[in-house]
Formats: C-alpha cells, structure tokens, sequence
C-alpha cells in the first residue's frame, strides 16, 4: 500500500519489516514485512478518523490513473547511494546494474517468470510502460550506523551532515540508497527497505509524505539489493528472503502510488477483508503472505466474486520467487502518479537525442554539480551550443566554426541547481536538444 509515511511526529511506515513476536511451539509465526500497520495504529489512537479519511480519499489516485490512456513509455532517471561502512556493504556495480536490470524487467512484464502467474490471474498481468535509466552511483563511506526505532526511519542515510549522501533533485530523480539497516532495538525485527509517497498527493492528508523534499526517495538494505545478491545470508538468523531484487520492484511501487495488495486492514494478525487497495483487479485478500508461494491460499471466504490470493503481486509479501505481476489497475494508478505529482521525474530525458538516426548528442555526468561532458558523434559538427533554464532564458551561447574536438566540457559549478535545456546547432541548422539537472 502507498506508505504514508510522516506527520508531524515521524513513523516507522513503508517499511519491509520483519517482526516474530514470542509465541508458543504451536503456534505459527505471525509476520509482519511492513511496519505499515503499526503507524496507521499510532495515527489512529493520535487522531480518530485518521484510516478513514485515508480510505475515503484513496479514490481521487484513481482518477489520476484513468487518465492515463496513452502508449508513452515512461523512462525514470536514477541515483543510488551506496552508503558503506563495511567493506561489504560497498556493492559492486555489477549488483546495482543488476537491480536495474529488475526494474526494468519487473516493470515492463519483460521478467523471466512473467508467465509463472497462474491463468485465473492471467488477463489482468501487463506492461506497466515504465523504464529506469542509472545516471549516477554515489559511494560515501560513513562510520554512521543507520537504525530505526519504533517511531522514527533511518533518514540519516540521506544526509552528509550525518554521515549519509545528500540526495540529487528529488523532484527529477528516483534516488534509492542502499545501507545497512540496523536491527529495530527491542523487537528483534529487521527493515529490508521503505518509501516514501508522492509529495502532495491528493488522495492523502498534508503531511504524509517526505518532510521534506530532499528526504524522498527509496532506501533498500543492501543484502537484498540485485538479484541473487549473495550478501542475503547475512541478514539476521531466521529471516530468509530469496533474493530476487523485488524488495525495490515493491518499494518503488509505493513510491509511485501503490498500497499493499490486503489493504492494510489487519492489525499484527487482524482480518483486512472489510479493507481494499483501492485497486479493482486486485483479488480481496484477508492478510500478507508470509514470505510463502501458498497457491491456494484463500484468505477471504466470500459469497460473490470469491477469489484465491494474488501471491503473485509485488504489492504482497509473498516469497520473491513467486513474484511476477502487477496488475492493469495498479498500473494507471502508477501512470497517474508519473502524469501529476511525480511528473518531474518525466521532465529529464537522459537518453541520447538524435536526428534522422544519423547523429547523436550525449552528456555525462547528469545530474551534474560542476563540469557537464558534451559529446557528439557522427557527422553532426556542432557550430553553436546554447543553454536554457527551465523558463526558457538563455544561460549561455558558445559559437565556433565548427567545434574542433568531439568533446566539450561547461564549467557549471557557480551555476544555481534546477532544470537546464542544452541545444546544439549545426552548420546545416539542424538541432539536438538534451535536459540536464545542475544540483
């Protein structure tokens, strides 16, 4: 379910975590994968009405969704931070490539398993036409340790002054940092990843999300960061995930919008089938999974329109492996969020821009806080280069006849952060047009 994640006093929401409360040799654990449901219990004790207005609002996301007709495939920039103080918490690139590679897989119903998912939930699998580009891997080491308690998330991640990385523009980037996670003290529970929702979202109250805008973003743990991450055995005793990469895949679901697949009804064990996601292809479902594939899992008994548990969903906590789908309904709803408060993250286009297919232009690093690399292939011998802000004034002209190398650094470090326009020209006057962040 989409997290909300703070108020005025911060919680412990949209997290995956893992909670095993004592209990006697036959009885079966009861687990928690998000500490979800323990904010919405604290937010309701605080101010009365709370889930409510919640549930009731919910519906204005939709509206968002279904205007979401169009075939655009969506392409999301990224940054990860990979905040270490162990040496084996510095990911190699390959597992942060890796991640992306699920993603976008994940994402674009091109995962290896899609056709896993049992026929009753078949016609309702598809493409959410969303795609994410890595523009950048920011490695900070820290002596910080990183831990969570009951009413607090770990923010410090996203922080130098605190021995985190500082986020690039949240407004345009997806930034995702990877960490050690500590152990919450006093409950033997562990967060493998939280998010936080979209900034203004209409179908939450004020408050609910980052606190503030540099505080957005998704924070994984770094065992279960990529598939087949090896790191997963060192996650505490008894906590067994098979590490697929969709502990992200589910983060990021929240991020653009979603809500837990049960509705986050029940309360440490309570029924959630009077709750709903919102999400009309979505199969009513009584509870979580815990962290089983259980095919014929039913967890609501209804008299109409009775269905099994869509363990295949990513908004579930079933295991990883059996992971395969989101649904057409959720999909508008991400698409929605993507077309009004998230749309920033539309505005940068990272790829290579090109004409006729003949000539290409491309920079690096982007976001970029000092020197923007510039370069041109093929044929297209770049005579003039200009530099919009985001309302269109002109930045910088630099003129030759034409370029004399492929490549062309602007020194961009006095510049003031936000959303630029690169044009080149040519000596045909043909033009490539590229966006970049300045942070």
């Amino acid at each position: 379910m989409l997290h909300s994640i703070r108020t005025q006093i911060l919680s412990v929401v949209s997290a995956i975590l893992i909670f095993n409360p004592v209990i006697s040799a036959q009885e079966s654990p009861l687990i928690h994968m998000c500490g979800h449901e323990i904010h919405m219990s604290q937010m309701e004790t605080r101010y009365p009405g709370y889930k409510d207005q919640c549930d009731k609002v919910f519906g204005l996301a939709k509206q968002l969704g279904l205007k979401s007709r169009n075939n655009d495939i969506y392409r999301i920039p990224v940054v990860v931070h990979i905040v270490w103080n162990n040496e084996e918490e510095n990911l190699h690139d390959s597992l942060i490539i890796n991640q992306i590679e699920v993603l976008n897989q994940d994402f674009r119903l091109n995962n290896p398993d899609k056709n896993n998912i049992r026929e009753i939930f078949k016609q309702r699998q598809s493409d959410a036409g969303i795609e994410f580009e890595l523009i950048e891997i920011k490695r900070v080491q820290t002596a910080a340790t990183f831990t969570p308690f009951l009413i607090t998330l770990p923010d410090e991640v996203k922080q130098s002054a605190a021995g985190g990385s500082d986020a690039s523009n949240t407004a345009f980037a997806l930034n995702i940092w990877v960490c050690k996670i500590q152990e919450v003290p006093f409950l033997g529970a562990q967060i493998l990843g939280y998010a936080y929702p979209p900034a203004d979202l209409p179908h939450w109250p004020a408050g609910v999300s980052a606190s503030s805008p540099e505080l957005d973003g998704v924070v994984i743990d770094f065992r279960c960061f990529g598939r087949n991450n090896p790191l997963g055995s060192l996650l505490p005793a008894g906590l067994s995930i098979s590490p697929q990469g969709r502990t992200t895949t589910h983060e990021v679901g929240h991020y653009l919008g979603l809500r837990h697949i049960w509705g986050d009804g029940s309360i440490f064990g309570g029924s959630s089938c009077s709750a709903d996601d919102g999400v009309e292809d979505t199969p009513n479902q009584g509870r979580q999974s815990n962290n089983d594939c259980v095919t014929d899992q039913n967890t609501c008994d209804e008299e109409l329109n009775d269905e099994l548990d869509m363990i295949e969903n990513y908004m579930d906590y079933s295991d990883q492996a059996c992971q395969n789908a989101f649904t057409i309904g959720q999909i508008e709803i991400m698409r929605g969020v993507l077309e009004g408060p998230r749309n920033g993250l539309l505005e940068l286009n990272t790829s290579t821009s090109s004409v006729n297919n003949e000539f290409a232009l491309n920079i690096y690093p982007n976001p970029v806080r000092n020197s923007l690399q510039i370069h041109y292939q093929g044929d297209f011998e770049i005579t003039e280069l200009k530099v919009y802000n985001h309302l269109g004034k002109e930045m910088l002209t630099l003129k030759s006849a034409p370029f004399e190398q492929e490549n062309i650094t602007l020194a961009l470090a006095d510049w003031n952060p936000g959303l630029y326009i690169l044009k080149a020209t040519n000596k045909l006057n043909m033009q490539l047009s590229v966006k970049f962040i300045k942070i």
